[in-house]
């Protein structure tokens, strides 16, 4: 892999063992890992919740949000903006729980040899309706899918405008990570997903910057509280089929 695309780490302070167990997985292949210190949600000034709009969340998700979900949001901003600072022109954002593969260096620099794209995630929780836009090595192919949302924040790959881009557009907090991530049709960001998880997980870790299934059910609103999530989620729904069906303008370097 270029040495000049770096990845990004989100790790908690306090999570130690995390770092170490993925310091260990990247030095398998050789990665330039950089540590982000994970933003504890709970601990947020009322200063910095102004980036959080808690209106619009409940109104665009139907639930209240958890202090972990505001942690792991800012999180990522938080690499964005690193990312953005430093100069190398790719980077590449994980989460904590993410195991490296040795598939992983050649897709990075396939990617690289492409144009006409800003984000490209590296895995999912689904693949519902996956339309190939290109095949980039023998492994993956990238394209969008119909059907959403994907689910997953835990690996994706920017280029450093798309950064700029990208965080221009989802600064303000007001729907979980992973998916205002992947809107790429409410943003000036052109986002695309591999066919196939491009990293594993670790089998012993839950993510800690991230919420547990039961707590995250529990801040669901009464029903009527979540009609006007109803129909946001149906208009978003319209508009990821007209993105992911959209022409593609990914060329290879130099076309």
């Amino acid at each position: 892999m270029n040495s000049r695309i770096p990845v990004y780490i989100i790790n908690l302070e306090r999570s130690l063992d995390r770092w170490e167990k993925a310091q260990a997985s990247a030095r398998q292949f050789a990665i330039d890992l950089r540590r982000i210190n994970a933003v504890e949600g709970s601990k947020l000034s009322d200063d910095e919740l102004k980036q959080f709009d808690d209106a619009a969340f409940r109104r665009n998700h139907g639930k209240i949000a958890l202090p972990s979900e505001i942690g792991c949001y800012f999180s990522h901003v938080r690499a964005l903006e690193a990312i953005i600072a430093a100069p190398e022109p790719h980077a590449v954002i994980v989460e904590d729980d993410v195991v490296f593969t040795p598939e992983f260096k050649p897709l990075l620099e396939a990617l690289t040899r492409l144009r006409g794209w800003d984000v490209v995630k590296l895995v999912n929780h689904r693949w519902s309706g996956f339309r190939t836009f290109r095949r980039v090595n023998e492994h993956f192919a990238i394209g969008r899918c119909i059907h959403g949302p994907l689910g997953s924040a835990a690996a994706y790959v920017v280029t450093r405008e798309g950064a700029q881009r990208l965080l221009s557009a989802i600064r303000v907090m007001e729907l979980p990570y992973d998916v205002a991530l992947e809107r790429g049709w409410a943003g000036a960001y052109e986002i695309f997903t591999t066919d196939r998880p491009a990293v594993t997980f670790s089998k012993d870790m839950v993510s800690t910057i991230a919420h547990g299934r039961s707590a995250y059910a529990r801040m669901r609103l009464v029903w009527y509280k979540r009609l006007s999530t109803l129909c946001f989620r149906a208009i978003d729904y319209v508009r990821r089929f007209a993105y992911a069906m959209k022409p593609g303008q990914l060329r290879e370097v130099g076309d």
